[in-house]
């Protein structure tokens, strides 16, 4: 996945994949939680750069 730009577009793949994990009933497996936490990352540097251009 390409870093998202924004935290709204971080925020709304976040939200994506969760809804998919939890379509499939299940706890992540570890592939999934590494995504998962990627996309946290990704979300947490977009918020960083937007409070640093403000």
């Amino acid at each position: 996945m390409a870093s998202p730009v924004t935290p709204d577009e971080a925020n709304e793949a976040i939200r994506a994949f969760m809804i998919a994990a939890v379509r499939r009933g299940r706890p992540l497996w570890p592939e999934e939680q590494d995504e998962y936490e990627q996309l946290l990352d990704a979300w947490a540097a977009a918020v960083r750069t937007r409070a640093a251009a403000s």
